[in-house]
């Protein structure tokens, strides 16, 4: 993701894919392929979560709710 001047080759590139909000909240949360869900092992918390997932929206040309 180039906001996060991010250099990864892991996953999908978010600047291409420009997931909406309920994606990226849903991924955070729960986890997927290669990512752990932040959501259900208590490492960040709903607010923190809904943070993240605008960030990565907005970041990617999306709008946020």
């Amino acid at each position: 993701m180039a906001a996060a001047h991010a250099t990864g080759t892991v996953g999908p590139n978010l600047d291409q894919l420009k997931p909406n909000y309920q994606a990226v909240t849903a991924q955070v949360t729960n986890g997927g392929p290669g990512m752990p869900a932040f959501g259900k092992t208590g490492q960040l918390s709903n607010q923190q979560i809904a943070d993240v997932s605008a960030y990565v929206v907005t970041s990617t040309g999306g709008t946020a709710p």
